[in-house]
């Protein structure tokens, strides 16, 4: 007998042979986890048909999808519908009015025709649809300008308004945002959950508010509403002293001075109804935030705090073609998950230095703010300084922020000197792990000064352990850089530069959409992407340059690098996102709306490159695979492969919609590029075929794009394999052909290539990061750079992907078609790994033995998998349940 040979468990057997589930859902489960545009039970959202979703209670088969309005009327039956959807289902009810409030609930039949129980109820509420809801107006404090006349900064604006509750309340919903930046109380209390807001956007295209609901946090009688302003990326000045991230490349904007938006609408129980508008009544005056820049801190003298009594008149902004926003800038209902505060950590560590000020460890790298909790004489000022590492010689090292001694990033509390004073900034954050307090007058206790992380609140999608401890902590570091990263929009580091980079977001697309559901926070980063696109009549129209929103507008200047030479402004790798990241988010999630919505953008920018191309002789200006250590890899062969995935991926996304001439297009746009890629790049020597300069990313792009002939694909996989041998062991590929790197050893079987580099404890990689102590991802794997990026994050794909060998089937769409086959490779004995899929979520664990190897998984209700077991060529298909499966190895 074959010692490989497959020996299933009793219990597997049965279910293989019976074609049935070894457990299947009970016969009256029903659907559970109801989203609304992939949030649950949303307040105040503004698209015209939401999308809702739902998980099976079994294999479904067709559903019933019934809504009424919150007064009891009944708003919407879809009937029966025969669909297996569970996932972005369109309201199919007559129009939404703004401040409706839907509630929903669903049914399915499975494929026996059983019927489940209708699901517990959700809800969402529409918010303000258009500019004919909104009472209020945009109002500043007339007395503001960003510098007073000895140069000083000028504090930043707060307006109030104070007013009656006149009875019960049934309901009060407040909308509100503000440019730069706002926090919103309601008696001094934060009215919400959501920090940094609002969320950034092209602000003449849009700007986002959100809503809140202060049904219970109204009281009887006089009532004041807040709003605080921060300068946020509204306002981008260079001021003396403190941190300015860029040079020569970069042109900056202000925008315009702070200002708010308000309005609040009570419900009384008698139905009496009142509106609480921002206008020329409210009040406003310089508060006590002295100092706001989302780059280099916040400073606040809490001597200037006092009540809204006596303060000024605010004045109504005059919003025109020409200002920011403009006149006809929609306010939009945000569809994000908002950041929220995640977690307090107290310092591990608290050590006095020779000048009498205290370093602070707070045991990792995060991304967040100090929060201040002390007492002390009035006028006394706290001084805290973050940075990512530490000098030799136990101070501060801030380099790595972009900061300098005489160029600072600082947060700075003046004390009032009235008791416990609490205080963090609210305007701005750092990522940090030691933090430099200055100005106490007597040693800090470890709750003096914590550290609020903060991220936002996209919900997390993956688990994965395994019995290699160095794995399990770059899996750690992994997500925690991720999550520094993960605010309003995707940054590439918390601190020197903050940048919204389009091709961060695309190069670490695979571990970001592994490590968390992002279905309803990727579209709006696709959003950006589409309102910062060049219109025309601009310089380069189509062109989306590499950060979105373009806070900041780079030139098209060239320079020279290693691999060539390069140009900032411009990538394929990085515009190409528009196009990359919707098809992501159809095959991940099944959500066609994104690509339907900014198709135009696609073409748009699709005809710009092709003139782009056609004006430099055939050579697209850009970047090359960035951050590589092997900078032999031809510049133009990342391009065209980045090129060519764009218009293969476009063509794809023109088939889903419908759009036949345009897929004959691009699809032979993609052929043209395909031959062009080969011509310039495909060569063979000796030994064999190989492609561009024979680097790890010349043969792995290749392969990844699909650019490599059948017939050469196995030699090519040799010289892959080969040149990550000949290094070492080591990654040499920048951050466009990283993912390529993994996915293309994957796809050849090569995990134990991949196994080897990843734990290789020597520069560069991911193992050395793990033997240096590093609490995140660093810029570069050799640790240089940012200590906190997460574009070389794909390796935490690989471990749910490959090590856990939870994969969705090529072809399949939304996970309804999975492949189960794990890595066993190196050392490992054990892993284990799931992944919510909208179908529900997916478990595999493995382990092997001197016994064998055994392999327990769950498929949700709807999926099917194929699995593949080690040293077996056979495969099984299994339908929702969960399964046993034992081998011997």
């Amino acid at each position: 007998m074959n010692r490989r040979s497959l020996v299933l468990t009793v219990l597997a057997a049965l279910a293989l042979a019976s074609g049935s589930t070894v457990a299947t859902a009970a016969p009256g489960a029903g659907p559970t986890f109801l989203r609304t545009e992939n949030l649950v039970d949303p307040l105040g959202i503004d698209v015209a048909k939401p999308l809702l979703s739902w998980l099976p209670g079994r294999d479904q088969a067709a559903y019933e999808i019934r809504a009424t309005l919150d007064s009891g009327r009944d708003l919407w039956d879809s009937g029966k519908v025969r669909s297996a959807d569970t996932a972005n289902v369109a309201y199919g009810g007559p129009a939404l009015q703004a401040r409706d409030h839907v509630r929903w609930r669903v049914r399915t039949w499975d494929t026996a025709g059983r019927v489940s129980p209708w699901s517990a109820q959700s809800s969402w509420e529409m918010g303000l649809l258009s500019a004919a809801d909104w009472s209020a107006r945009w109002i500043e404090n007339p007395s503001y300008s960003y510098t007073q006349p000895d140069g000083k900064e000028t504090p930043l604006p707060v307006f109030g308004k104070a007013f009656p509750v006149r009875g019960p309340v049934k309901q009060a919903r407040l909308y509100t945002t503000g440019l730069g930046m706002y926090a919103a109380t309601l008696n001094g209390r934060a009215v919400g959950d959501a920090v940094l807001e609002p969320g950034q956007t092209t602000y003449s295209a849009e700007v986002d508010y959100r809503t809140y609901d202060l049904t219970r946090a109204l009281r009887p009688g006089t009532n004041t509403l807040g709003l605080q302003t921060g300068s946020g990326t509204y306002q981008r000045v260079k001021t003396p002293g403190r941190y300015f991230f860029g040079g020569g490349l970069e042109q900056y904007t202000v925008y315009g001075e702070p200002k708010v938006i308000a309005q609040l609408e009570i419900t009384y129980q008698d139905g009496r109804r009142d509106v609480v508008s921002s206008d020329g009544t409210w009040r406003t005056t310089l508060g006590p935030t002295t100092f706001s820049s989302w780059w280099s801190g916040e400073e606040y003298d809490a001597r200037r705090e006092n009540t809204v009594a006596g303060w000024p008149q605010a004045s109504v902004v005059k919003l025109t073609q020409t200002t920011t926003p403009k006149d006809t800038t929609p306010l939009r209902a945000n569809p994000r998950p908002p950041i929220t505060v995640a977690e307090t950590m107290r310092p591990t560590g608290i050590r006095k230095l020779a000048d009498g000020s205290y370093i602070l460890d707070f045991g990792a790298n995060r991304s967040g703010w100090p929060s201040l909790s002390v007492t002390g004489r009035g006028g006394d000022t706290i001084t805290m300084i973050p940075a990512e590492k530490l000098a030799a010689d136990g101070t501060l090292d801030i380099a790595s922020t972009g900061a300098k001694p005489g160029d600072q990033i600082a947060y700075r509390y003046t004390l009032s000197g009235r008791g416990l004073e609490k205080w963090h900034p609210q305007f701005t954050y750092s990522g940090f792990r030691y933090l430099q307090v200055s100005g106490l007058r007597s040693a800090p206790a470890k709750d003096t000064v914590t550290m609020d992380v903060i991220y936002a609140a996209n919900p997390s999608a993956s688990t994965f352990t395994s019995s290699n401890d160095v794995l399990n902590q770059i899996h750690a570091i992994t997500e925690r850089s991720i999550q520094s990263n993960m605010m309003s929009v995707l940054t590439d580091c918390p601190d020197r530069e903050k940048g919204p980079y389009t091709g961060d977001n695309l190069h670490n697309i695979d571990a970001l959409l592994t490590d968390y559901d992002m279905s309803a926070y990727q579209p709006q980063l696709v959003r950006n992407m589409a309102t910062a696109q060049r219109r025309p009549g601009d310089e380069f129209p189509g062109l989306i340059a590499n950060i979105a929103p373009e806070f900041h507008r780079v030139a098209p200047v060239k320079l020279q690098y290693p691999q060539g030479t390069i140009e900032f402004l411009d990538e394929v790798n990085w515009g190409g996102a528009i196009i990359r990241i919707p098809w992501q988010l159809y095959q991940t999630y099944g959500d066609s709306r994104t690509m339907a919505t900014y198709y135009d953008n696609m073409v748009a920018w699709l005809d710009y490159e092709a003139a782009n191309k056609a004006a430099n002789n055939g050579d697209i200006p850009g970047l090359g695979d960035w951050s590589a250590t092997d900078n032999t890899t031809p510049m133009q062969l990342a391009i065209i492969a980045g090129y060519y995935t764009a218009a293969h991926d476009m063509a794809a996304i023109a088939q889903v919609l419908g759009k036949g001439a345009d897929h004959i297009k691009y699809t032979a746009l993609a052929a043209q590029l395909a031959s062009e890629f080969t011509t310039r790049f495909r060569h063979v020597d000796g030994n064999g075929v190989f492609y561009g300069s024979d680097s790890e990313t010349s043969n792995a792009m290749a392969l990844d794009a699909g650019l490599v002939a059948p017939a050469d694909r196995s030699a090519v996989l040799d010289r892959l394999v080969a040149s990550v041998r000949k290094a070492g062991n080591h990654i040499t590929t920048g951050s466009v052909g990283l993912g390529a790197l993994f996915r293309a050893l994957e796809a050849g079987n090569r995990n134990d290539v991949l196994y080897d580099m990843v734990v290789n404890p020597t520069s560069p990689g991911y193992g050395y990061l793990i033997a240096g102590g590093h609490t995140t991802l660093s810029e570069s794997l050799d640790g240089g750079g940012s200590q906190n990026h997460h574009f070389l994050g794909e390796v935490d794909a690989w471990f749910v992907r490959g090590v856990a060998g939870i994969q969705q089937a090529p072809g399949s769409v939304g996970y309804r078609n999975l492949t189960i086959a794990p890595a066993v490779v190196g050392d490992l004995t054990h892993a284990s790994g799931s992944y919510k899929t909208p179908l529900g979520t997916v478990t595999s664990s493995w382990t092997k033995s001197a016994h064998g190897f055994r392999l327990e998984i769950t498929v949700p209700p709807g999926a099917t998998a194929t699995v593949h077991l080690p040293g077996s060529p056979a495969a099984h298909v299994v339908s929702s349940g969960k399964h046993t499966f034992t081998t011997s190895i």
